[in-house]
Order: structure tokens, then sequence, then C-alpha cells
């Protein structure tokens, strides 16, 4: 499995040198590529990340949502859409809410019937100049691929009416347990929550009337995953499809620009599923508590929080 893995990760990296060895060679230094491949239509969707979700064992999700000294001081927790209603003993679910990102947090006896361990990351794109629609497409840098071909469009009942929230597109991956989506969202749909008109979806709008800036949680910094060959090389391909760059490669760990965070992602042939091992978080003030949370412990330094995941997956079997 790992020469496979080797073996792509070469091809990949020797396309991208020779390519750049080739620019370099033929196009004069004082020549902006970037302009000249936006200018003939080559422009590549802008990608940033949403929102992600993971699911928690009994103790763990039952510690984070009871210990309300916890809750005071790190973020702002409510049930989601439509009313944002605070948490209590009985919520199935709960998300965290940042100024420009989210953690949706899951039960092991959430609605979506989602097992414990398992994890997904949304990210939103935008086309330059094109307002939303349905028939919206990503722009990829390779296109008529096996990659973000699959489509879905989620709408949501606000005020006795369906309003459109988001289309969705993925790589088709039966069985993942760590899924991922990039998607085009609709302002109209904030129109309709908050009853006032938006020109333009942004997170930060959607997030602004929960979010807390006197708490400490600000927003995600970089997700470190660990995955099973087909998930490492389908995630990997999407990042590349959409224009995303290695930033450092240490032998099966790739660290990849993920727009406005770092995504970490190493392949492994002793998970049995793909996970979510460690999300890093950007703090509003300095904080230098250590928080156990059941199977997950945060620990934070300075004005970075570290989530880490891995008891949660080591004591799920």
């Amino acid at each position: 499995m790992f020469n496979r893995i080797a073996f792509y990760i070469f091809l990949l990296i020797l396309s991208v040198s020779c390519k750049d060895q080739e620019q370099k060679k033929h196009v004069p230094p004082v020549i902006d590529r970037e302009k000249i491949d936006a200018a003939f239509g080559k422009h590549i969707s802008a990608i940033m990340l949403n929102h992600l979700y993971i699911v928690l064992d009994s103790l763990s999700y039952s510690s984070l949502t009871k210990d309300t000294g916890w809750g005071k001081t790190y973020g702002a927790l409510d049930k989601g859409l439509p009313s944002f209603a605070p948490i209590d003993n009985n919520t199935p679910m709960c998300y965290l809410r940042g100024h420009k990102h989210y953690i949706e947090i899951l039960g092991p006896d959430n609605i979506f019937n989602e097992p414990v361990g398992k994890s997904g990351v949304g990210f939103t794109l935008e086309n330059n100049d094109e307002h939303f629609h349905l028939g919206v497409k990503p722009k990829l840098k390779v296109e008529n691929t096996r990659f973000l071909n699959a489509t879905k469009t989620v709408d949501m009942e606000l005020s006795n009416q369906k309003e459109t929230w988001f289309k969705a597109f993925y790589t088709p991956s039966p069985g993942t347990a760590l899924h991922t989506w990039y998607a085009f969202y609709n302002p109209i749909f904030l129109d309709s929550l908050y009853q006032k008109h938006h020109p333009f979806y942004s997170r930060e709008a959607f997030l602004e009337p929960n979010y807390a800036n006197q708490k400490l949680f600000n927003s995600i910094k970089s997700i470190a995953m660990t995955c099973t060959t087909d998930d490492y090389i389908r995630i990997t391909q999407e990042l590349y499809h959409l224009g995303c760059k290695l930033l450092e490669k240490d032998g099966h760990m790739l660290s990849i620009d993920g727009g406005d965070i770092i995504i970490k992602i190493t392949a492994s042939n002793e998970v049995e599923y793909s996970q979510i091992t460690q999300i890093r978080c950007h703090l509003n003030r300095s904080d230098d508590s250590v928080t156990n949370l059941g199977n997950v412990t945060i620990i934070n330094k300075g004005k970075e929080s570290i989530w880490n995941f891995d008891n949660l997956h080591k004591n799920n079997f």
C-alpha cells in the first residue's frame, strides 16, 4: 500500500516540479501567470473552511455539554438552526460558534445515526464575479475527472418558506468515515434567516448573531487527519483539483494550504477508519488551561487551543 502512496506522491511532486521548471524556462518572470490564467478563463474557485463535525462517545459528549464552566468561558454552544436555542440535557448534538468557523459536535444518539468517531469537513467555494445560482459549478484545475463530480442541494424551511441554503460538490465515497464537501452558499438564505438583506453570503454574517467574542474560541487554524489509502488519495486529489498548494511533505504526511486553514493528512494502514485526530484553533485571548472532556483533551497554550481526539478513536474499539 505504501509503495502505491509513495508512487502517487512522487508523481504529484514531479508533475508540479516539471511544470514549474518549464514555466520558468519559457515565461519571463515579469509576467503574472495567475492574471493571464484568469483572463483566459482558467480561474479556480476560491476555497475556505466552513465547519467540521465529529461524533463523540457518550462520556465525552456528556462531559462537554454538562461542563457549564467550560461552556461559559470557551465558546457559545447552541442547538443549531433555525432558532440557535441554548443546549440542554437532552440535546443530541450541538454547535460551537466562532468568528468564521464552527464545530458541529454530535453525541452517540444523534439524529443522523452517525457512529462514534465519524467526522467530516465542509468548505465554502466562491467564483469570481459570480452570484449564487442553482447552476453554479466549481472551477477546477483539472476538469472531467471522478473527483468532485457529484452534487447535492440543501434546502431548509424558514418562516414557512423553503429556501436553498447551499449547493455542495463531493466525490462519492461509500463507506468512508471522513466526509468532505465543497459548497456554494446562498445569500437569500441569510435574508430569510435574519430578516435583513445580504448582498453576498459570508461565514461571518451567518455566525455573527451567535458568536461570543468575549469567550475564548475564535476560529480553526489547522486540521490533522489520519486516513486509509482511498480517503487519503480522494481528499488530496480534491484539494489539488481546487488549486490548493502543497506546503510540506514529511514521509506519508502532507501539509496542504486549505484556503484559510492548513490540512495535515497522513496515510496509514494501521487505522480501521479515516479520522480527525487533532484540530488547532485560534483563541481571542491568552489562556493556559487544560480540559479533559472524557476521551477528548483540550490544551490551551497562549492564543492557541489544541483539541486531541486520539483517545476517542483508541477507545472506540
